[in-house]
């Protein structure tokens, strides 16, 4: 109970510190960024009425405190968007040209959720079946050896208005955060990042970048012609051959084209 309560105190003097550095929020929004994340992590459910009941140190009433939470929920006055223009101006500061900036295309299963806006379907990892939830694209920046900087959370659904599904949405999500970033940093994408749309907008975009490639995929560079009869032709590069030949891979494979799936 004590390493609860210093946790829990850390936290609180962390989230402080971090609230000060926003500009465009006004009080009461902060007291609820605060009030939430605190009682989200103590109670261990996103449930207002439990978020409500351990929220530390209030002396409102419990009503008072739920329908306030409540207000802050519902209230239409953009909250979401001050928060992440407030966001980038904090951390993209921190990126440099070299900085690593690791995507992450994942989802969050909720099998139990029929009413919440916008549903998917998606594959629930602990069982491996279809259910509903939301897909989820998140960026984080490696700037120091302890935890990862987390700079973008974005979940989505193939349901919602203007959604044209998950290409699109992580194509302007990365957009965004190199707009921020000016251009910084270093795009590192593991699976479902060698997709032939991804790798023509970043090529398009001269975003520097690393993508782990499927074996039954290639990355081609076209060999233009030697002679008169020589149409040139597309050859596979392969990793090892982009290391030995330059130290700059990405200016090697920028200097090409691509050409697969």
């Amino acid at each position: 109970m004590v390493k609860q309560d210093a946790l829990m105190e850390s936290l609180s003097s962390n989230l402080h510190g971090f609230l000060n550095q926003i500009h465009n929020l006004s009080a009461p929004d902060k007291k609820f960024l605060r009030d939430g994340f605190i009682g989200l992590v103590r109670a261990g459910h996103p449930i207002v009425c439990q978020m409500a009941r351990d929220i530390p140190n209030q002396s409102a009433q419990y009503i008072t405190r739920v329908k306030r939470m409540d207000l802050h929920l519902i209230d239409k006055n953009e909250f979401d968007q001050k928060v992440k223009q407030s966001l980038a101006a904090i951390w993209a500061p921190m990126i440099t040209h070299a900085t690593p900036l690791i995507l992450d295309l994942s989802d969050i299963a909720n099998p139990l959720a029929t009413q919440m806006d916008y549903l998917a379907t998606v594959r629930d990892g602990s069982t491996g079946q279809l259910v509903n939830g939301y897909w989820l694209a998140e960026m984080y920046a490696s700037i120091g050896r302890k935890n990862p900087l987390p700079i973008l959370l974005e979940p989505f659904g193939h349901e919602q208005p203007q959604c044209r599904g998950q290409n699109p949405v992580v194509i302007d999500a990365l957009r965004r955060v190199f707009t921020a970033t000016e251009g910084r940093g270093v795009l590192v994408v593991d699976r479902g990042g060698d997709a032939r749309v991804f790798l023509d907008d970043w090529l398009n975009n001269k975003y520097r970048f690393v993508v782990r490639m499927r074996r039954d995929r290639d990355l081609m560079r076209f060999y233009a012609a030697c002679g008169a009869l020589d149409k040139g032709q597309w050859i596979a590069m392969q990793s090892r051959e982009l290391a030995e030949r330059t130290s700059d891979t990405t200016s090697m494979v920028k200097g090409g084209q691509v050409k697969g799936s």
